[in-house]
Protein backbone atom coordinates (compact mmCIF):
# COMPACT_ATOMS: atom_id res chain seq x y z
CA UNK A 1 0.00 0.00 0.00
CA UNK A 2 2.40 2.78 1.07
CA UNK A 3 5.58 1.02 -1.41
CA UNK A 4 2.98 1.70 -4.31
CA UNK A 5 1.94 5.18 -2.88
CA UNK A 6 6.41 5.72 -2.57
CA UNK A 7 6.42 4.76 -6.29
CA UNK A 8 4.07 7.06 -7.37
CA UNK A 9 5.76 9.71 -5.83
CA UNK A 10 8.99 9.65 -6.50
CA UNK A 11 9.71 11.02 -3.63
CA UNK A 12 12.73 10.01 -1.46
CA UNK A 13 12.15 12.32 2.07
CA UNK A 14 8.83 11.64 4.02
CA UNK A 15 8.06 12.90 7.55
CA UNK A 16 5.45 11.30 9.29
CA UNK A 17 2.99 12.86 11.90
CA UNK A 18 3.61 10.22 14.64
CA UNK A 19 1.20 11.05 17.73
CA UNK A 20 1.93 7.30 18.65
CA UNK A 21 -2.03 6.40 18.39
CA UNK A 22 -3.25 3.74 16.34
CA UNK A 23 -3.43 5.09 12.41
CA UNK A 24 0.26 7.18 12.66
CA UNK A 25 1.83 3.94 14.42
CA UNK A 26 0.22 1.43 11.54
CA UNK A 27 1.83 4.22 9.08
CA UNK A 28 4.66 4.90 10.23
CA UNK A 29 5.36 0.74 10.53
CA UNK A 30 4.52 0.54 7.18
CA UNK A 31 7.00 2.99 6.20
CA UNK A 32 9.68 0.83 7.85
CA UNK A 33 8.28 -1.88 6.18
CA UNK A 34 8.47 -0.09 2.49
CA UNK A 35 11.96 1.45 3.67
CA UNK A 36 13.57 -2.40 3.08
CA UNK A 37 12.53 -2.71 -0.17
CA UNK A 38 13.84 1.23 -1.30
CA UNK A 39 16.24 1.38 1.09
CA UNK A 40 17.29 4.94 -0.32
CA UNK A 41 13.90 6.61 1.07
CA UNK A 42 14.28 9.14 4.36
CA UNK A 43 11.78 8.93 7.59
CA UNK A 44 11.80 10.78 9.74
CA UNK A 45 8.79 11.40 12.52
CA UNK A 46 7.47 14.53 14.59
CA UNK A 47 5.57 13.99 17.51
CA UNK A 48 3.56 17.14 18.87
CA UNK A 49 2.71 17.06 22.94
CA UNK A 50 -0.02 19.39 23.35
CA UNK A 51 0.47 18.91 27.10
CA UNK A 52 -3.08 18.61 27.64
CA UNK A 53 -2.60 15.49 30.05
CA UNK A 54 -0.49 14.01 32.55
CA UNK A 55 0.59 10.89 30.61
CA UNK A 56 1.59 13.41 27.75
CA UNK A 57 5.37 12.74 29.06
CA UNK A 58 4.42 8.74 29.22
CA UNK A 59 3.64 9.19 25.36
CA UNK A 60 6.58 10.82 24.31
CA UNK A 61 8.59 8.26 26.11
CA UNK A 62 6.89 5.19 23.97
CA UNK A 63 7.27 7.42 20.57
CA UNK A 64 10.82 7.60 21.29
CA UNK A 65 11.56 3.92 22.45
CA UNK A 66 10.11 2.85 19.21
CA UNK A 67 11.56 5.69 17.12
CA UNK A 68 14.86 4.55 18.54
CA UNK A 69 14.65 1.09 17.58
CA UNK A 70 13.97 1.37 14.14
CA UNK A 71 16.62 4.13 13.39
CA UNK A 72 13.83 6.93 12.82
CA UNK A 73 15.02 10.76 13.78
CA UNK A 74 12.08 11.78 16.28
CA UNK A 75 11.40 15.44 16.39
CA UNK A 76 9.62 16.38 19.71
CA UNK A 77 7.48 19.86 19.79
CA UNK A 78 5.57 21.12 22.70
CA UNK A 79 2.09 23.22 22.53
CA UNK A 80 0.51 25.13 25.71
CA UNK A 81 -2.39 26.31 25.43
CA UNK A 82 -5.47 27.62 27.60
CA UNK A 83 -8.10 25.37 27.18
CA UNK A 84 -10.34 28.20 28.57
CA UNK A 85 -10.20 29.88 25.12
CA UNK A 86 -13.16 28.67 22.77
CA UNK A 87 -12.68 26.42 19.78
CA UNK A 88 -9.53 24.60 20.99
CA UNK A 89 -9.59 21.95 18.44
CA UNK A 90 -9.69 24.46 15.87
CA UNK A 91 -7.00 25.89 17.60
CA UNK A 92 -4.74 23.53 18.63
CA UNK A 93 -5.12 21.61 14.60
CA UNK A 94 -3.61 25.27 13.68
CA UNK A 95 -1.35 25.76 16.00
CA UNK A 96 0.32 21.55 15.21
CA UNK A 97 0.51 22.26 11.38
CA UNK A 98 2.56 25.49 12.13
CA UNK A 99 4.79 24.02 13.72
CA UNK A 100 4.80 20.60 11.69
CA UNK A 101 5.43 23.16 8.19
CA UNK A 102 8.54 25.04 10.22
CA UNK A 103 9.70 21.33 10.54
CA UNK A 104 9.44 20.31 6.88
CA UNK A 105 12.69 19.98 5.45
CA UNK A 106 12.71 20.66 1.28
CA UNK A 107 11.16 18.64 -0.56
CA UNK A 108 10.09 16.40 2.04
CA UNK A 109 6.58 15.05 2.03
CA UNK A 110 4.03 14.98 5.59
CA UNK A 111 2.46 11.66 5.88
CA UNK A 112 -0.59 11.61 8.47
CA UNK A 113 -2.27 8.50 9.54
CA UNK A 114 -6.03 10.01 8.77
CA UNK A 115 -8.73 7.35 7.93
CA UNK A 116 -11.91 6.58 6.39
CA UNK A 117 -13.88 7.38 9.65
CA UNK A 118 -12.03 10.62 10.31
CA UNK A 119 -13.12 11.54 6.65
CA UNK A 120 -16.39 10.75 7.34
CA UNK A 121 -16.45 12.82 11.09
CA UNK A 122 -15.07 15.34 9.40
CA UNK A 123 -17.96 15.54 6.68
CA UNK A 124 -20.58 15.80 9.65
CA UNK A 125 -18.60 18.59 11.25
CA UNK A 126 -19.00 20.33 7.95
CA UNK A 127 -22.97 19.08 7.89
CA UNK A 128 -23.53 20.52 11.52
CA UNK A 129 -21.55 23.74 9.83
CA UNK A 130 -23.93 23.97 6.97
CA UNK A 131 -20.78 23.70 4.89
CA UNK A 132 -21.28 23.23 0.84
CA UNK A 133 -19.94 20.98 -1.76
CA UNK A 134 -16.25 22.66 -0.83
CA UNK A 135 -16.53 21.56 3.31
CA UNK A 136 -18.42 18.28 2.32
CA UNK A 137 -15.55 17.61 0.61
CA UNK A 138 -13.34 17.31 3.35
CA UNK A 139 -9.98 15.74 3.61
CA UNK A 140 -8.39 15.28 -0.10
CA UNK A 141 -5.72 12.45 -0.53
CA UNK A 142 -3.16 15.14 -1.68
CA UNK A 143 -3.27 18.29 -0.68
CA UNK A 144 -0.96 21.32 0.65
CA UNK A 145 0.42 22.71 3.15
CA UNK A 146 1.82 26.08 2.32
CA UNK A 147 4.11 25.13 -0.47
CA UNK A 148 4.46 21.68 0.76
CA UNK A 149 2.75 18.26 0.00
CA UNK A 150 0.60 16.52 2.74
CA UNK A 151 -0.27 13.14 1.85
CA UNK A 152 -2.57 10.64 3.77
CA UNK A 153 -2.83 7.13 2.43
CA UNK A 154 -5.30 5.20 4.57
CA UNK A 155 -8.23 7.65 3.79
CA UNK A 156 -9.29 4.99 1.92
CA UNK A 157 -9.37 2.67 5.09
CA UNK A 158 -11.62 1.80 8.11
CA UNK A 159 -10.18 2.22 11.65
CA UNK A 160 -11.01 -1.70 11.66
CA UNK A 161 -8.59 -2.28 8.82
CA UNK A 162 -5.54 -0.62 10.24
CA UNK A 163 -6.75 -2.07 13.92
CA UNK A 164 -6.12 -5.62 11.85
CA UNK A 165 -3.10 -4.22 10.38
CA UNK A 166 -1.69 -3.18 13.89
CA UNK A 167 -2.43 -6.63 15.59
CA UNK A 168 -1.32 -8.75 12.56
CA UNK A 169 2.14 -7.01 12.96
CA UNK A 170 1.82 -7.10 17.05
CA UNK A 171 2.52 -3.45 17.24
CA UNK A 172 1.44 -1.43 20.40
CA UNK A 173 0.12 2.12 20.62
CA UNK A 174 -1.28 5.07 23.51
CA UNK A 175 -4.81 5.13 23.91
CA UNK A 176 -5.64 8.87 24.02
CA UNK A 177 -8.46 8.78 26.66
CA UNK A 178 -9.31 12.38 25.70
CA UNK A 179 -10.83 10.48 22.62
CA UNK A 180 -13.66 9.46 24.35
CA UNK A 181 -14.68 12.65 25.82
CA UNK A 182 -18.15 13.23 24.28
CA UNK A 183 -17.71 17.14 24.88
CA UNK A 184 -15.97 17.46 21.56
CA UNK A 185 -17.76 17.17 18.72
CA UNK A 186 -15.45 15.22 16.85
CA UNK A 187 -15.61 12.39 19.42
CA UNK A 188 -19.53 12.78 19.80
CA UNK A 189 -20.06 11.71 16.46
CA UNK A 190 -17.22 9.16 16.21
CA UNK A 191 -18.72 7.33 19.44
CA UNK A 192 -22.53 8.64 19.54
CA UNK A 193 -23.32 8.72 15.95
CA UNK A 194 -21.14 6.86 13.46
CA UNK A 195 -21.88 3.68 15.85
CA UNK A 196 -25.63 3.54 15.44
CA UNK A 197 -25.68 4.79 11.83
CA UNK A 198 -23.79 1.40 11.00
CA UNK A 199 -26.01 -0.97 13.27
CA UNK A 200 -28.41 0.07 11.20
CA UNK A 201 -26.45 0.55 7.69
CA UNK A 202 -23.81 -1.48 7.72
CA UNK A 203 -22.36 -0.23 4.81
CA UNK A 204 -22.42 3.48 5.66
CA UNK A 205 -18.74 4.46 6.05
CA UNK A 206 -18.02 3.27 3.11
CA UNK A 207 -21.04 5.29 1.15
CA UNK A 208 -20.53 8.15 2.69
CA UNK A 209 -16.40 7.91 1.55
CA UNK A 210 -18.42 8.16 -1.88
CA UNK A 211 -20.22 10.90 -1.33
CA UNK A 212 -17.38 12.67 -0.04
CA UNK A 213 -15.54 11.80 -3.64
CA UNK A 214 -18.60 12.71 -5.48
CA UNK A 215 -18.35 16.00 -3.55
CA UNK A 216 -14.36 16.53 -4.48
CA UNK A 217 -15.04 15.78 -8.33
CA UNK A 218 -17.74 18.39 -8.44
CA UNK A 219 -15.44 20.93 -6.66
CA UNK A 220 -12.84 20.74 -8.97
CA UNK A 221 -14.91 20.83 -11.46
CA UNK A 222 -16.67 24.06 -10.78
CA UNK A 223 -13.29 25.65 -9.59
CA UNK A 224 -11.68 24.74 -12.67
CA UNK A 225 -14.65 26.51 -14.39
CA UNK A 226 -14.64 29.57 -11.78
CA UNK A 227 -10.62 30.00 -12.24
CA UNK A 228 -11.04 30.11 -15.86
CA UNK A 229 -14.06 32.63 -15.67
CA UNK A 230 -12.66 34.42 -12.91
CA UNK A 231 -9.43 35.50 -14.99
CA UNK A 232 -12.25 38.18 -16.92
CA UNK A 233 -12.56 40.10 -13.57
CA UNK A 234 -8.88 39.73 -11.29
CA UNK A 235 -7.45 42.76 -11.96
CA UNK A 236 -3.36 43.06 -12.25
CA UNK A 237 -3.27 44.48 -8.52
CA UNK A 238 -5.56 41.42 -7.45
CA UNK A 239 -8.14 43.50 -6.91
CA UNK A 240 -11.54 42.78 -8.44
CA UNK A 241 -13.52 44.13 -10.64
CA UNK A 242 -16.94 44.07 -9.61
CA UNK A 243 -18.26 46.83 -12.00
CA UNK A 244 -20.94 44.66 -13.92
CA UNK A 245 -21.70 42.45 -10.83
CA UNK A 246 -24.99 44.26 -10.61
CA UNK A 247 -26.23 42.65 -13.77
CA UNK A 248 -24.82 38.93 -13.12
CA UNK A 249 -27.19 36.26 -11.22
CA UNK A 250 -26.33 36.98 -7.19
CA UNK A 251 -25.05 32.84 -7.27
CA UNK A 252 -22.07 33.38 -9.75
CA UNK A 253 -21.59 36.60 -8.06
CA UNK A 254 -20.81 35.21 -5.12
CA UNK A 255 -19.07 32.08 -6.24
CA UNK A 256 -16.50 34.28 -8.08
CA UNK A 257 -15.69 36.18 -4.71
CA UNK A 258 -15.63 32.61 -3.18
CA UNK A 259 -12.83 31.57 -5.72
CA UNK A 260 -11.14 35.23 -5.27
CA UNK A 261 -10.94 34.80 -1.68
CA UNK A 262 -9.41 31.15 -2.11
CA UNK A 263 -6.86 32.97 -4.40
CA UNK A 264 -5.73 34.97 -1.36
CA UNK A 265 -4.64 31.26 0.17
CA UNK A 266 -6.67 31.59 3.66
CA UNK A 267 -9.23 29.51 5.37
CA UNK A 268 -12.17 29.96 3.35
CA UNK A 269 -14.92 31.94 5.17
CA UNK A 270 -18.18 30.80 5.66
CA UNK A 271 -21.19 31.25 2.60
CA UNK A 272 -22.61 33.59 5.25
CA UNK A 273 -19.46 35.66 5.63
CA UNK A 274 -19.72 35.59 1.63
CA UNK A 275 -23.49 36.86 1.34
CA UNK A 276 -22.51 39.44 3.83
CA UNK A 277 -19.67 40.56 1.31
CA UNK A 278 -22.16 40.18 -1.63
CA UNK A 279 -24.95 42.45 0.13
CA UNK A 280 -23.02 44.70 2.43
CA UNK A 281 -20.04 45.82 0.11
CA UNK A 282 -20.94 45.35 -3.30
CA UNK A 283 -24.96 47.23 -2.83
CA UNK A 284 -23.45 49.99 -0.38
CA UNK A 285 -23.66 53.24 -1.15
CA UNK A 286 -21.45 54.70 -3.69
CA UNK A 287 -20.24 57.01 -1.13
CA UNK A 288 -19.54 54.46 1.50
CA UNK A 289 -16.06 52.73 3.10
CA UNK A 290 -18.04 49.60 3.69
CA UNK A 291 -15.61 46.36 5.06
CA UNK A 292 -15.96 43.27 6.57
CA UNK A 293 -12.82 41.35 8.72
CA UNK A 294 -11.95 37.35 7.67
CA UNK A 295 -9.54 36.75 10.40
CA UNK A 296 -6.45 39.07 10.27
CA UNK A 297 -7.68 40.47 7.18
CA UNK A 298 -10.09 42.71 5.62
CA UNK A 299 -12.21 42.67 2.38
CA UNK A 300 -12.91 46.58 1.49
CA UNK A 301 -14.22 48.04 -2.14
CA UNK A 302 -12.70 51.00 -3.44
CA UNK A 303 -14.77 52.37 -6.44
CA UNK A 304 -15.69 49.98 -8.30
CA UNK A 305 -13.24 46.80 -7.11
CA UNK A 306 -13.09 44.59 -4.12
CA UNK A 307 -8.93 44.76 -2.31
CA UNK A 308 -8.39 41.78 -0.33
CA UNK A 309 -5.76 43.75 2.86
CA UNK A 310 -4.49 42.41 5.20
CA UNK A 311 -5.10 44.64 8.75
CA UNK A 312 -2.93 47.08 9.93
CA UNK A 313 -2.55 48.43 13.36
CA UNK A 314 -3.95 51.98 13.66
CA UNK A 315 -1.13 54.47 13.37
CA UNK A 316 -3.16 57.70 12.74
CA UNK A 317 -2.50 59.19 16.30
CA UNK A 318 1.11 58.19 16.11
CA UNK A 319 3.92 61.29 16.26
CA UNK A 320 7.63 61.12 15.49
CA UNK A 321 10.43 63.65 15.96
CA UNK A 322 13.18 63.49 13.80
CA UNK A 323 15.81 65.33 15.85
CA UNK A 324 18.94 63.54 14.04
CA UNK A 325 17.74 64.29 10.52
CA UNK A 326 21.39 62.54 9.20
CA UNK A 327 20.19 59.12 10.53
CA UNK A 328 17.25 57.32 9.43
CA UNK A 329 14.17 57.75 11.19
CA UNK A 330 12.04 54.20 11.03
CA UNK A 331 8.08 54.57 10.95
CA UNK A 332 5.80 51.90 12.89
CA UNK A 333 3.65 49.42 11.58
CA UNK A 334 6.45 48.23 9.29
CA UNK A 335 6.37 51.50 7.37
CA UNK A 336 10.06 51.39 6.37
CA UNK A 337 11.88 54.10 7.18
CA UNK A 338 12.79 58.22 6.03
CA UNK A 339 16.10 58.66 4.63
CA UNK A 340 18.01 61.82 3.62
CA UNK A 341 19.27 61.24 -0.01
CA UNK A 342 19.93 62.46 -3.19
CA UNK A 343 17.21 60.15 -4.47
CA UNK A 344 14.37 61.12 -2.64
CA UNK A 345 11.54 64.27 -2.78
CA UNK A 346 13.42 67.92 -3.22
CA UNK A 347 11.62 69.85 0.12
CA UNK A 348 11.98 73.08 1.54
CA UNK A 349 14.80 72.70 4.35
CA UNK A 350 13.70 73.33 7.82
CA UNK A 351 15.23 76.27 9.89
CA UNK A 352 17.53 74.93 12.98
CA UNK A 353 14.62 76.12 15.44
CA UNK A 354 12.31 74.01 13.57
CA UNK A 355 11.32 70.79 14.91
CA UNK A 356 10.96 68.01 12.06
CA UNK A 357 7.92 65.54 13.25
CA UNK A 358 5.99 63.29 11.15
CA UNK A 359 2.52 62.41 11.40
CA UNK A 360 -0.55 59.92 9.86
CA UNK A 361 -3.74 62.17 9.70
CA UNK A 362 -4.68 65.51 9.02
CA UNK A 363 -8.02 66.91 8.45
CA UNK A 364 -8.76 70.20 6.46
CA UNK A 365 -8.27 72.39 3.74
CA UNK A 366 -4.41 72.89 2.30
CA UNK A 367 -3.26 74.06 -1.12
CA UNK A 368 -0.65 72.07 -3.07
CA UNK A 369 2.11 73.34 -4.97
CA UNK A 370 1.71 74.64 -8.17
CA UNK A 371 -2.06 74.84 -7.42
CA UNK A 372 -4.33 78.24 -6.94
CA UNK A 373 -7.19 76.98 -5.16
CA UNK A 374 -6.80 74.80 -1.71
CA UNK A 375 -8.69 71.81 -1.42
CA UNK A 376 -9.82 69.59 1.49
CA UNK A 377 -7.87 66.48 1.94
CA UNK A 378 -10.03 64.23 1.70
CA UNK A 379 -10.81 65.09 -2.00
CA UNK A 380 -6.91 65.18 -3.03
CA UNK A 381 -6.60 62.04 -1.45
CA UNK A 382 -9.27 61.35 -3.94
CA UNK A 383 -8.00 62.70 -6.86
CA UNK A 384 -4.21 61.08 -6.56
CA UNK A 385 -6.08 57.38 -5.99
CA UNK A 386 -5.48 56.57 -2.44
CA UNK A 387 -8.02 54.41 -0.70
CA UNK A 388 -9.20 54.98 2.60
CA UNK A 389 -7.27 52.09 3.87
CA UNK A 390 -3.60 53.41 2.77
CA UNK A 391 -4.50 57.03 3.66
CA UNK A 392 -3.58 56.63 7.39
CA UNK A 393 -0.06 54.85 6.28
CA UNK A 394 1.39 57.62 4.44
CA UNK A 395 3.88 59.38 6.66
CA UNK A 396 3.24 63.12 6.36
CA UNK A 397 6.15 65.64 7.09
CA UNK A 398 5.64 68.83 9.56
CA UNK A 399 7.89 71.57 10.67
CA UNK A 400 6.61 72.09 14.46
CA UNK A 401 2.62 72.77 12.97
CA UNK A 402 3.36 73.75 9.10
CA UNK A 403 2.47 70.70 6.96
CA UNK A 404 5.23 69.98 4.54
CA UNK A 405 4.43 67.10 2.51
CA UNK A 406 2.79 63.58 2.12
CA UNK A 407 5.67 62.04 1.40
CA UNK A 408 5.45 60.24 -2.32
CA UNK A 409 2.00 61.91 -2.42
CA UNK A 410 1.89 65.45 -3.01
CA UNK A 411 4.30 68.88 -1.20
CA UNK A 412 2.05 71.71 0.52
CA UNK A 413 2.89 75.17 -0.44
CA UNK A 414 3.24 77.12 2.44
CA UNK A 415 5.41 79.62 0.94
CA UNK A 416 8.25 78.60 3.28
CA UNK A 417 10.81 81.71 3.82
CA UNK A 418 14.20 79.35 3.69
CA UNK A 419 14.72 78.98 -0.19
CA UNK A 420 17.39 76.12 1.20
CA UNK A 421 15.87 72.73 -0.12
CA UNK A 422 16.83 69.14 0.93
CA UNK A 423 16.00 65.42 -0.65
CA UNK A 424 13.68 62.79 1.91
CA UNK A 425 13.48 59.63 0.37
CA UNK A 426 10.39 57.10 2.10
CA UNK A 427 11.81 53.83 1.78
CA UNK A 428 8.86 51.14 2.05
CA UNK A 429 6.88 48.10 1.20
CA UNK A 430 3.95 49.88 1.22
CA UNK A 431 1.95 48.52 -2.11
CA UNK A 432 -0.41 50.63 -3.73
CA UNK A 433 -3.44 48.23 -4.39
CA UNK A 434 -4.17 50.52 -7.44
CA UNK A 435 -1.93 50.60 -10.49
CA UNK A 436 -3.26 54.32 -11.03
CA UNK A 437 -1.99 55.67 -7.85
CA UNK A 438 0.38 58.17 -8.45
CA UNK A 439 2.96 58.10 -6.02
CA UNK A 440 5.61 59.96 -7.21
Amino acid sequence: MIKNIITQLKNKLFLVAYSGGLDSTVLLHQLIIAKKTIPDIKIRAIHINHNLTSFSQKWIKHCKKYCEKNKIPLIVKNIFFDEQINNTEEKLRIKRYNIIYNNLLLKEVLLTGHHMNDQCETFFLSLKRGSGPTGLSSMSFKTMLGDKKIIRPFLNKTRKELEFLANYHHLNWIQDFSNFNTNYDRNYIRHKIIPELEKRWPFFLKNCFRTIKICQKETILLNNFLLEKIQNFVQSDNSLNIKTFKNIKKDMCTALIRRWIALQQIKMPSYKNIECIYDQIIFSRVDANPKIKIEKNEIRRYKQSLYFIKTQPIVKNTFLFWHKKNNKLFLPNDLGYLVQNDQGISLPKPKKSELINIRFQYEGKILILGRNKTRKIKKIWQEKNIPPWLRNQIPLLFYNDDFISALGVFIVDIKHKNKETWKISWQNDLKPTNKKFLFY
